[in-house]
């Protein structure tokens, strides 16, 4: 597990610091949690964030995808449902990681 490092936004401003994404990426999730993905590659990627437990139904949580454009940018709010309750953090998936960087920000 690497853990991205949230990078704060307070009223002086500041860049986050977008490094590599990485296989077993893990970020943590709450209130103003963001994971901001960038992919400078000529293909789409897509970025999952896999969810335990299982709905009221019985059935497994499904897991959210969200779709990087090539040359594009994506913000997702880390949502407390996110979190892997076996070590508090939410697991990042990429179906490619070449070309895509990423940070964490939190407001």
């Amino acid at each position: 597990m690497a853990e991205i490092a949230p990078f704060t936004i307070t009223t002086a401003g500041g860049s986050p610091q977008f490094d590599p994404a990485e296989e077993g990426d893990a970020a943590r999730c709450g209130v103003g949690y963001f994971l901001v993905v960038r992919n400078s590659g000529t293909d789409p990627v897509v970025v999952a964030i896999p969810v335990a437990g299982n709905t009221s139904y019985g059935v497994p949580n499904p897991d959210p995808e969200w779709t990087v454009d090539a040359g594009g940018e994506l913000w997702v709010p880390l949502l407390d449902a996110y979190r892997d309750p076996s070590f508090g953090l939410a697991w990042i998936q990429y179906s490619s990681t070449a070309g895509v960087t990423r940070a964490v920000v939190k407001r």
